[in-house]
């Protein structure tokens, strides 16, 4: 969907879902590939991820890592080809126009992106296969994670690597205000056992 089209939905009050996955790491050892790396991303990546992804400048990337977000990097030739964002404090969602936090002991992977050029070799599901192999080295018990229910290529490459459904959350956005539905799916109940909208950091 283009840009133009997707604010002219956004006028018109068009309701959409987030599905919400989610993937217990206690037993995850991650992922080995013939051509495929994967590492956590440094400060020092700025300007390489910069020409890569494009979603940041090099100075903005190495702003936004701190000890509760890091990148991940998936490189195949020595390029990058994919990074996920995981958090374990909150990151902002632009769909819900707030703050989705995960429990105390768990990560929240977001902002994942693939470059157009290398999709459909299974890179995604091999970058979170890894994520939740460092997950589980570090104690970590669930990643969580979000997609647009129309997103179908993410959908099946986070089911690939594990995922299973955890709740659905409606929204609807109309004329740059933002409502939130009632979540609806097993792992949807209050407090901190599951992942958490807020609208503060």
């Amino acid at each position: 969907m283009s840009l133009a089209a997707g604010r002219a939905r956004e006028l018109g009050g068009i309701g959409e879902t987030l599905i919400v996955l989610t993937l217990e790491v206690d037993e995850a050892e991650g992922a080995s590939g013939t051509e495929l790396s994967f590492r956590e991303a440094q400060a020092t990546d700025g300007p390489a991820y910069a020409r890569a992804i494009g979603t940041d400048s090099a100075s903005t990337f190495a702003r936004r890592l701190s000890p509760t977000t890091r990148c991940f990097l998936a490189e195949l030739s020595g390029r990058i080809a994919h990074s996920s964002w995981v958090t374990t404090s909150a990151a902002w969602t632009r769909e819900l126009d707030g703050y989705l936090r995960p429990p105390p002991g768990d990560a929240y992977v977001y902002e994942s992106y693939t470059r157009p050029d290398v999709r459909g070799h299974g890179i995604y599901p091999f970058a979170l296969a890894n994520i939740a192999g460092w997950g589980h080295k570090r104690g970590l018990g669930r990643l969580w994670i979000a997609v647009e229910s129309g997103n179908r290529a993410s959908l099946r490459a986070i089911t690939k690597a594990g995922f299973a459904p955890a709740f659905e959350l409606p929204y609807k956005r109309k004329l740059g205000r933002v409502t939130v539905g009632r979540a609806e799916g097993p792992l949807a109940g209050p407090g901190d056992r599951a992942l958490a909208l807020s609208r503060r950091a």
